[in-house]
């Protein structure tokens, strides 16, 4: 039987929250999950979704995340570019509708952010 992976972006506390977390990818469905750190995105791959380890995982991405979203937004843009476009995924079509009409002020960008988490990893 021939295993059809998936590749999964995995945002947010990294190597030390990674393991359980891949255990629970994998039970889902095969997964080739890769770790995008805060230096950026390996453009090899086409992700198929986006797994948010943690509510908080854009503090890992910028230390100025309170005041100016433009690191997380430059990050979210690069995801997206970097996302399959064959595969339907809900935080990606999340992530889009933030990137076309984002919040007002930066505590409703923040609460946004926060719903890219999904702590079951049902729909990636």
């Amino acid at each position: 039987m021939i295993k059809l992976l998936r590749n999964i972006a995995i945002l947010g506390e990294g190597i030390a929250n990674f393991n359980e977390k891949y255990a629970q990818l994998e039970r889902e469905s095969p997964t080739e999950a890769v770790i995008i750190d805060p230096d950026g995105i390996v453009n090899a791959y086409s992700y198929e979704g986006f797994a948010f380890l943690n509510e908080n995982w854009f503090e890992k991405y910028s230390p100025n995340w309170q005041t100016d979203s433009s690191a997380i937004d430059k990050l979210l843009v690069s995801l997206v570019k970097s996302s399959s476009s064959h595969t339907p995924s809900v935080n990606l079509t999340k992530i889009k509708d933030y990137l076309s009409s984002p919040p007002d002020s930066i505590e409703e960008t923040i609460k946004v952010w926060k719903s890219f988490y999904d702590p079951h990893f049902k729909d990636i």
